[in-house]
């Protein structure tokens, strides 16, 4: 396989376009395509290239020294000029004269004898040694400098926490990671994995910052991403709230002002969530209404009136007790259910 061909292989395999690679390596996107279409005329001076596909493997996770072996061989080093010298090949001279030879031939003699001497001074001058010819150094091309690239912030954040973050194969780190410095670009390999749970594998806008989360499911479902700002930005307006007065007489703090209030729970119509553990969540009324939507810590108890919609993501992690009956688990853990009560 040649060198292009081996680079473009492995940029398909990783998902990148060249404009990825451009941002990433500072190479210009049509130095890149002649690179991997082996156009070389299309490239610098032959030094620049080489760097150029070096740096590319190794963006690739590639050994660079086959590669440039290959390039080597389709782009051999210019051969040392070599100038060699030639002199003018001797006349041979006339025959001395003799004597009693007529005056016309005395001429034909003397001319003879002035060509000969006019042809050794111009022997004499082709046998000396040639001037050196002069070195002319080739102007450096200086590299183009790259336009400079934005960088944003991205957060990703699973459940459960503690999950592994690549980006186009770079480590991040463990979730929570809060407002990473990344290139903008617009299509990044984003993979989030964790034992025992199906690793999430998407293609994400980095165009501007972003908040992600990742919903790991058990091995054998599929995974999700939330997009939190997308989320926040489609909750409704807030509505005030001044709590509930509970029948000992106490007061029950408001629910946060990104989602309705949550109602008060009556023993003529109640349903009460517990939560377990960790398990995102959205209840919505009859009339489509979001009344809670998050993921509230384990031992949270919420109540609502009956005809909720409950949609959760662990359904594990959730139980529900309806007008007073023992909590009984939504499903299974990992499991996504929505259930009417």
């Amino acid at each position: 396989m040649s060198f292009g061909a081996a680079l473009k292989q492995a940029r398909e395999s990783q998902g990148l376009t060249t404009q990825d690679v451009a941002l990433r390596t500072k190479i210009r996107g049509d130095y890149l395509h002649a690179l991997e279409d082996g156009n070389t005329s299309l490239l610098p001076e032959r030094t620049f290239a080489r760097s150029y596909l070096q740096r590319y493997a190794r963006e690739l996770s590639l050994d660079p020294a086959p590669l440039l072996a290959d390039f080597d061989r389709s782009v051999p080093a210019s051969a040392e000029m070599t100038q060699s010298l030639r002199g003018p090949a001797a006349r041979p001279g006339p025959r001395a004269p003799g004597r009693g030879l007529s005056p016309a031939l005395l001429a034909g003699v003397a001319t003879g004898v002035i060509v000969l001497a006019a042809g050794g001074y111009y022997a004499l001058s082709a046998l000396r040694p040639a001037p050196a010819p002069a070195v002319v150094t080739p102007a450096v091309t200086p590299e183009p400098t790259p336009a400079p690239v934005a960088t944003v912030r991205l957060s990703v954040s699973s459940v459960p926490a503690g999950a592994r973050v690549y980006l186009d194969n770079r480590d991040l780190g463990v979730t929570p990671v809060r407002s990473f410095p990344v290139d903008a670009r617009r299509n990044a390999q984003l993979r989030v994995e964790a034992a025992g749970r199906a690793p999430l594998k998407e293609t994400v806008d980095l165009s501007r910052s972003r908040n992600l989360r990742a919903q790991l499911r058990p091995t054998g479902q599929n995974s999700a991403l939330v997009d939190l700002n997308a989320a926040r930005a489609a909750r409704p307006a807030p509505t005030p709230a001044t709590g509930t007065v509970t029948p000992g007489g106490s007061t029950t703090p408001a629910a946060p002002p990104a989602v309705a209030p949550t109602p008060a729970a009556t023993p003529a119509q109640a349903v009460n969530v517990t939560f377990s553990g960790a398990s995102w969540t959205r209840v919505t009324d009859a009339a489509g209404r979001v009344l809670y939507q998050g993921t509230p810590p384990a031992g949270t108890v919420k109540g609502f009136p009956k005809g909720v919609t409950i949609r959760t993501g662990n359904a594990g992690a959730v139980k529900v007790a309806v007008n007073g009956a023992a909590p009984a688990p939504l499903g299974q853990a990992g499991q996504v259910v929505t259930r009417t009560f």
